[in-house]
């Protein structure tokens, strides 16, 4: 190499703020004996501008490097990163790496794969050791990738699982050959798990296997073991299939010393752990302690009076508390909390609906925003509203969907679900945002499920399908479904309507899921530091009923708290809902009724029955007398028969005709001539 680039080399890696530090040449060992305890200003003595040697660079806080020595094992890492500085070594790759906050530790265990932190040194371009020269494979004109602690302890996590599986993996990369690699994953997966070895483990001794084999199907097999994860354990074939699988390839004697390899749990420690363990799957509350326990991303969150905490597990009482690791690749669930200004919250949540959706209507943005909102906050009420998204084929039904579930809390998206599932994955997580596309208006189950499941504490008894006798599911959550057709009349009036239209301006396709995680953090920290409870009482001025008054106040209240300049926009566009929900009110058959009664009893004060065969005439003689005789039912009036002929027909109430014509938006002509007790019709 010229000796101008030489120095330019050196000038760019002093600029990037590392020290270098002179070595022999065409060797790795450094000149300078006490190179690890001189001072940077000390080394910086030493000219290496005319040195003909080679250049080392001593790791310092930022700054870490990965150490890959075997290219084949490079996406192990670089999957998990952005792009950063890559030097090409002898044998794979120097990775470099800034920690942000959370700085890792050394780690030498690996022959294969080593983190370099603080204390070491490696070889720097443009070096040269047994002819091989170290240079740049991407950089040094770019910034070296800074990660956040999740990331960098990802990454620890990455070489430490390398390291404690090095001889397992290597074993199977020599057998991981056609014909056999596919049973090999799917035994290898299964054996993994009940051996106790978490999810993220077990992925990266499959992809290290795979890696060193040069596997072309790796993504088939991550996909088998996130499949092998989710499944009952009970289901999972696994070391009887591995051990015939490798005595099929090596024999007995040398199957039997793979599979010593294997990570084992003895016997009496898995049935104490089991014993003292419980799987956390939803938010849990320990009075006694004063503790509360949430599973995020990164495991369980702790949150005490005086702060939280994120661990793995959590002792208390004699159990251990960890996350059920069922949740993960099922449900969309918040990270570790993040502190930001709720104004500054809600306008990044709007921003990003605003980049995916199209409104012809912005105050649909400000709305969603509340939805969103809410969906962290309806478990502590004690009663919900439902999103009920409709909307012709191609008109961005799925994608409101799919953004939602990238921002609410704890939210599972479910397509063309049916009821008997809905029911387990609401009794088994507690608290969730359960989005359904395609949602079944006709299956009863669902049907039930939706029509009491906007109350807190609301119950489903069913029977037990595989112990004799009942069990009662809870049913409570914040739902938002979408479907071309109608739900029943009950549903709809428990939902936000938001009808959605073809975006006449072409819209990105791929979420920015890494934005939408900070702002789940950000929803997650408003959580965890505000109790926001919606009181019935503060709004029953803004509305004409208890009904209207449940629907509309949890959105009215998420705006007053967290963004009181759009309480203004929303009120109005709610009370355009409810003009529209009377609209559909007086459309229906029992309006038509409830009309014609107060007209009846207007003209006819003493009125006090009505024939069905009068009814059908009133109406025009457009529904038979079984469709009007459930419509009366439904309203609440008393079937009987009067007269010598029997005639089947009604009692009329005035003080329910009345109350009935409030309800449906129906108007007496003259209030003075129905003489009731006021006192009954305001009960």
């Amino acid at each position: 190499m010229q000796n101008t680039e030489r120095r330019y080399l050196i000038e760019v890696l002093r600029k990037n703020n590392l020290t270098l530090i002179p070595l022999k040449r065409d060797e790795k060992r450094p000149v300078i004996v006490k190179w690890a305890s001189l001072s940077r200003e000390e080394l910086e003595e030493f000219d290496l501008k005319d040195y003909e040697g080679n250049i080392g660079i001593r790791i310092e806080p930022p700054i870490f490097v990965v150490d890959v020595d075997d290219r084949r094992l490079a996406p192990l890492i670089l999957d998990e990163v952005p792009s950063t500085w890559i030097v090409e070594t002898r044998r794979g790759f120097h990775v470099y790496l800034k920690a942000e906050n959370y700085y890792p530790a050394t780690n030498k265990k690996s022959r294969f794969i080593q983190l370099l932190a603080k204390g070491c040194q490696v070889v720097a371009p443009p070096s040269v050791v047994e002819g091989h020269e170290y240079r740049f494979v991407r950089g040094p004109n770019i910034e070296i990738a800074e990660l956040g602690e999740r990331k960098t302890k990802m990454i620890e996590r990455i070489v430490e699982s390398f390291a404690k599986h090095e001889q397992l993996i290597l074993s199977f990369a020599k057998l991981w050959s056609e014909g056999h690699r596919h049973n090999l994953s799917l035994w290898l997966n299964g054996a993994l798990r009940k051996s106790g070895v978490d999810k993220f483990e077990a992925s990266v001794i499959v992809k290290s296997i795979c890696l060193l084999s040069q596997d072309p199907e790796l993504r088939d097999r991550l996909t088998a073991l996130e499949t092998t994860y989710v499944r009952r354990i009970e289901e999972i074939g696994a070391w009887s299939y591995l051990k015939r699988e490798l005595e099929s390839i090596v024999g007995p004697e040398h199957a039997a010393e793979i599979l010593k390899l294997m990570p084992k749990i003895d016997e009496e420690t898995k049935k104490e752990e089991k014993a003292r363990k419980k799987k956390v799957s939803g938010p849990l509350v320990l009075e006694d302690a004063g503790v509360w326990v949430e599973p995020i991303e990164e495991g369980l969150l702790v949150i005490r009076g005086d702060g939280c905490e994120v661990c793995e597990e959590f002792d208390y009482g004699g159990v251990k508390y960890v996350k059920d690791g069922w949740i993960d690749g099922v449900v969309v669930l918040p990270p570790k909390p993040e502190e930001i200004d709720s104004v500054d919250l809600w306008n990044m949540t709007r921003e990003f609906l605003e980049t995916y959706l199209w409104f012809e209507d912005e105050r649909f943005y400000d709305l969603l925003v509340c939805c969103v909102a809410w969906s962290y906050f309806y478990d502590r009420n004690p009663w919900t509203f439902y999103v009920f998204i409709s909307g012709p084929y191609g008109s961005g039904k799925t994608r409101l969907l799919e953004t939602l579930r990238l921002l609410c809390y704890r939210s599972v998206l479910s397509s063309i679900a049916r009821g008997p599932s809905l029911y387990r994955l609401i009794e088994r997580l507690s608290s969730l945002t359960l989005l359904i596309d395609e949602v079944r208006t006709k299956d009863p189950d669902i049907v039930d499920l939706l029509r009491v499941g906007y109350r807190n504490n609301n119950l489903i008894v069913r029977t037990h399908r595989e112990k004799e006798g009942l069990r009662k599911f809870r049913t409570y959550c914040f739902k938002v479904f979408a479907n071309v057709d109608e739900p029943t009349q009950d549903v709809r009036e428990r939902s936000i309507r938001i009808r959605m239209v073809k975006s006449l301006a072409p819209l990105p396709k791929k979420l920015d899921e890494d934005l939408a995680r900070r702002i789940r953090a950000g929803w997650m920290y408003q959580r965890i530091t505000k109790n926001v409870v919606v009181s019935g009482d503060e709004y029953k001025s803004e509305f004409n009923d208890n009904r209207v008054e449940e629907l509309f106040s949890p959105i009215i209240c998420m705006a007053k708290y967290f963004n009181s300049n759009v309480v203004g926009k929303i009120k109005q566009l709610l009370r355009e809902f409810e003009n529209e929900r009377d609209e559909e009110l007086r459309d229906t058959l029992e309006s038509e009724i409830v009309e014609e009664l107060l007209k009846l009893v207007e003209k006819e004060p003493e009125r006090d029955f009505v024939s069905v065969g009068e009814l059908v005439t009133l109406l025009g003689n457009q529904y038979s007398n079984q469709k009007i005789g459930r419509c009366m039912a439904r309203l609440g009036f008393m079937r009987v028969r009067r007269g010598s002929l029997r005639e089947r027909g009604y009692i009329l109430e005035k003080s329910k005709i009345l109350k009935l014509g409030h309800i449906y938006r129906v108007k007496p002509i003259n209030l003075n001539s129905i003489i009731v007790n006021q006192a009954d019709i305001s009960k």
